[in-house]
């Protein structure tokens, strides 16, 4: 029962502990941190690196999806731009070339 439950707690207990070690503001809870990660990894050195591992996977497939969503919106945000400027010249056309439509605008 108490293998079940380490193992259900331990991935949960490591992703926090990793984070507070690279962005607590605070050296002391860092230090705290540090001691008890390193007594956990004496405990069971292979679930440690399992859930270091998975850990380290989420991190590195949430700054791949937070980059694709950035060149998403860059290109969603170009598009409109071609797309106003097009709008612009469209509209006021008849001013610059009046052989292009066959319609006055009033």
């Amino acid at each position: 029962m108490a293998s079940m439950a380490i193992e259900e707690v331990f991935p949960m207990v490591v992703e926090g502990m990793e984070k507070n070690l690279k962005w607590h503001w605070n050296k002391n809870v860092q230090l705290l941190t540090q001691d008890v990660k390193l007594m956990l990894q004496e405990m069971d050195p292979i679930l440690y690196s399992k859930c270091l591992d998975e850990t380290q996977e989420r991190e590195s497939k949430a700054l791949l999806a937070d980059i694709n969503r950035k060149e998403k919106w860059d290109r969603i945000e170009m598009a409109a731009d071609n797309k106003t400027k097009t709008t612009t010249k469209s509209n006021y056309g008849f001013l610059h070339h009046q052989s292009q439509s066959p319609y006055i605008c009033v």
